[in-house]
């Protein structure tokens, strides 16, 4: 009986035990994410570096003016091309169907136009073309936009992510756009059309924009910043310290790039010079294998993560164009600013 006793306590010890190493598992798993909350307190800021090449498309807010039929001044006003449609005759404008669908439901041989010029809004009155009993503005407009860029980092705390190290502008009138929704997508069948003495290069790539991998509202002069909704944003990479500005160096550094098989890879350059006033640094490709690879920086390689001394201290904005394998970087502490 007491032999019975004994083995009775030794499984309840047991089972107890186990219990007790089970909550300790538990508090640990849930401490990993307050840890990282409470570095963050300290000072230092943990993110996933990227360097994956997305496609990206947005819809911009209102109807971008990017050019006029004629220089007469009723059809004009006081339009300026790079100028925002924001209403007609205080009906909102979204895009440039919304235009058409506004000024066919007037009628009107004059309308008043709200518009956005360097953030301020203004309003103007302009005359209405008639054609074939159609109503049209004398004016070209533009409302969506796409193109390639390249993830730089993901904040796991936020669920955000940062990417292309620029605005994203009007290629006509260069103007930044404001931009109403924008999402960004999966890109496979890489390949890079290399630079050459004459042309910058461009990566080319197939785009699944049926299904958006993300969405961002915010794009600035310092890049675009969003939220997942399903992707692999780890990117097989460590969490890695953000580096301070102040604590970039001239010398040896690393891009982490996307390669053809669709592996991040990480490759040589040197930081030639830092431009703290302009917020960026100026730097050279020196692998061998990225220069064999895309020839230098190419059109959709902004937003390529730079890393020096283990900690990401920036990414990829601008190429020279008579030299692709220098360009400027931005410092990483201004991206996450946005």
């Amino acid at each position: 009986m007491k032999k019975n006793n004994r083995f009775i306590i030794s499984i309840f010890f047991i089972f107890v035990l186990l219990i007790f190493c089970n909550i300790l598992l538990k508090q640990k798993d849930n401490n990993v994410l307050e840890t990282f909350q409470n570095q963050n307190i300290s000072n230092k800021q943990y993110v996933y570096p990227l360097g994956n090449i997305v496609g990206i498309k947005a819809d911009t807010d209102g109807a971008l003016v990017i050019g006029f039929e004629e220089d007469d001044i009723e059809y004009i006003g006081g339009l300026k091309i790079g100028d925002n449609i924001i209403s007609i005759e205080g009906e909102k404008i979204n895009n440039y169907k919304d235009i058409s669908n506004v000024l066919n439901k007037l009628r009107l041989d004059e309308v008043e136009i709200i518009f956005e010029r360097n953030d301020k809004f203004k309003k103007c009155k302009i005359k209405t073309k008639n054609e074939n009993d159609r109503y049209k503005l004398g004016l070209w407009v533009r409302d969506k936009i796409s193109g390639i860029g390249t993830l730089t980092c993901y904040n796991p705390v936020t669920n955000e992510f940062y990417a292309i190290g620029h605005g994203i502008c009007d290629m006509d009138t260069e103007k930044l756009l404001n931009i109403k929704e924008g999402n960004i997508y999966n890109a496979s069948n890489i390949s890079i059309h290399k630079n050459n003495e004459k042309n910058i290069g461009q990566i080319n790539a197939i785009i699944d924009y049926n299904n958006s991998i993300g969405k961002f509202f915010i794009n600035s002069n310092n890049g675009i910043k969003g939220k997942f909704y399903n992707y692999n944003y780890k990117s097989n990479l460590p969490l890695i310290e953000i580096g301070k500005k102040n604590n970039v160096k001239t010398g040896s550094a690393y891009v982490l790039f996307q390669s053809k098989e669709g592996n991040v890879e990480s490759y040589e350059i040197k930081i030639e010079k830092i431009i703290k006033e302009d917020n960026n640094m100026l730097i050279k490709v020196v692998d061998d294998k990225l220069i064999d690879y895309t020839g230098g920086i190419v059109k959709g390689m902004s937003g390529a993560p730079i890393i020096q001394n283990n900690k990401l201290i920036g990414s990829l904005t601008y190429v020279f164009k008579h030299n692709p394998k220098k360009g400027y970087g931005i410092f990483i502490d201004e991206m996450l600013k946005l």
